[in-house]
């Protein structure tokens, strides 16, 4: 006997396959560097909590100063991707929440060190249903490791002011 599906079950199997999708979307467009696109995905005001790799306190910014300072961190590297796995979601109402995992490796040549940089974390989304759909309200990445050269942001930052 098949089980029965309700109008419950399809909403919920919608809203799930929309937040993979849009989630599933953030790491293509951030290594293109597609700035225009990747703002398209975050509500108007995202929460940003990045303290676990760059410190500070956590802060609500506008949408495009959230993707301004992926542009500012990424732009100039020689190369970057991001890997965005085994996606988690939780949904409440016209909230969700999703975990995933997720390692970045940035390449920029320079002469102190080496070429890459490799971090590796969990990104833990904050998600509101919109009338254009599900968007990223919030982002929190929590570092669990690193390998590599990590000025290599830091000489890649410093060559685009030059």
């Amino acid at each position: 006997m098949a089980p029965s599906t309700s109008a419950t079950d399809t909403t919920e199997t919608e809203d799930r396959l929309a937040i993979l999708d849009l989630i599933g979307r953030l790491a293509p467009l951030l290594d293109a560097r597609d700035w225009n696109a990747l703002e398209q995905l975050f509500t108007d005001t995202v929460h940003n909590d990045r303290t676990s790799l760059t410190g500070g306190e956590p802060v609500s910014v506008s949408a495009a100063e959230f993707v301004d300072g992926w542009r500012q961190t990424l732009q100039n590297l020689n190369a970057v991707h991001h890997l965005i796995t085994s996606q988690v979601i939780r949904l409440d109402g016209d909230e969700a929440t999703c975990g995933a995992n997720m390692q970045g490796t940035h390449v920029f040549a320079n002469a102190s060190g080496g070429p890459v940089w490799t971090v590796g974390g969990r990104h833990d989304y904050q998600l509101k249903r919109t009338p254009d759909g599900w968007r990223i309200a919030g982002l929190t990445f929590t570092v669990q490791w690193a390998t590599g050269n990590e000025s290599v942001i830091a000489h890649a930052m410093a060559a685009g002011r030059s």
